[in-house]
């Protein structure tokens, strides 16, 4: 028993000390977040993965472009009668170089006051390319994944997914105001039919599918991390 208590309170450990890790990487700024760890965070992730997940090779040339702060809809924009405007997220893009091709995109984001955390690495084959052709705002339609160039008139399609959005290189802002609220409200009347005809089985499986805190993963992880090590326990106690 005393020695199972020992591995558990390893686990617990090793598991701390991985989350502590993650969270102490931060920054003051998005650009000295880029500066010190985008391209650890890059090599990390093609030296413990096969790089052709990340449309990378193992090289170890790798370049970052220009930050770019992520704009989104404000919520004036799905409603009539007001001017659509977007909203900055506190999250920046860059397009990730390798051998001096783009093959990638990296980002970081504000967690709070000025701390800037890792936000994402991973894309498309298109994206890393279309975002050194931003001359204005960079704005991502998330529901879509399409992402515009904003120059405060006109949103100009950066990729295959925005032009199939708009249908069309670009679209006035008056017209992709237009767009989403039709967007929304079918969404809208979509969730309201889909309430009213199974109603009483959504709230059975929402019941028995409450998330599960990150706390609860931890211990999980813990305890699966102890079964090969109960095993042995058990085992060497009937051969004694």
């Amino acid at each position: 028993m005393q020695r199972m208590t020992s591995l558990f309170i390893c686990c617990i450990g090793l598991l701390a000390s991985t989350t502590t890790v993650s969270a102490e990487m931060t920054e003051s700024s998005a650009e000295r977040f880029a500066d010190e760890h985008f391209y650890d965070i890059v090599m990390d992730h093609i030296q413990g993965d096969d790089p052709t997940y990340y449309h990378m090779t193992d090289s170890e040339n790798i370049t970052f472009g220009p930050l770019l702060e992520t704009y989104i809809p404000s919520s004036s924009c799905y409603k009539t009668g007001e001017t659509c405007t977007f909203v900055p997220t506190k999250e920046f893009a860059a397009t990730v170089f390798q051998d001096d091709e783009p093959v990638n995109v990296i980002g970081t984001y504000e967690q709070s006051a000025n701390t800037y955390a890792f936000s994402t690495f991973g894309s498309d084959k298109e994206t890393p390319k279309a975002l050194m052709n931003v001359k204005g705002d960079l704005v991502k339609y998330t529901e879509e994944s399409a992402w515009f160039d904003y120059d405060g008139d006109m949103l100009t399609a950066l990729t295959s997914n925005s032009k199939q959005m708009i249908s069309g290189d670009a679209i006035s802002t008056e017209a992709f105001q237009t767009l989403l609220i039709e967007e929304h409200e079918s969404i809208e009347g979509n969730a309201e039919e889909g309430m009213m005809d199974g109603a009483d089985a959504y709230s059975d499986e929402a019941e028995s599918n409450k998330p599960i805190s990150s706390t609860n993963r931890l211990i999980g992880f813990a305890l699966l991390a102890m079964l090969p090590f109960g095993y042995w326990f058990l085992k060497r106690r009937k051969t004694t």
